[in-house]
């Protein structure tokens, strides 16, 4: 995983479900956590960013690489 990647969660389904995610760099005060700006569930309603969380690298599935 890498600054970038598109990225999903893997919480629901192992290949990945849910929206978007775009990695913004590592999350420095805990290793092997990335900070994920999260895209808006419905692009009709909400257009944009949700926000940005620390996500264990282990609930996300790189959809696309950068």
């Amino acid at each position: 995983m890498k600054t970038g990647d598109l990225v999903q969660s893997n919480i629901f389904e192992k290949s990945g479900s849910g929206t978007y995610g775009l990695v913004m760099g590592p999350y420095e005060k805990i290793p092997g956590y990335w900070n994920v700006q999260w895209s808006a569930d419905d692009w009709e309603l909400t257009h944009g960013i949700v926000g940005i969380y620390e996500i264990s690298e282990k609930d996300l599935v790189v959809v696309s690489e950068a």
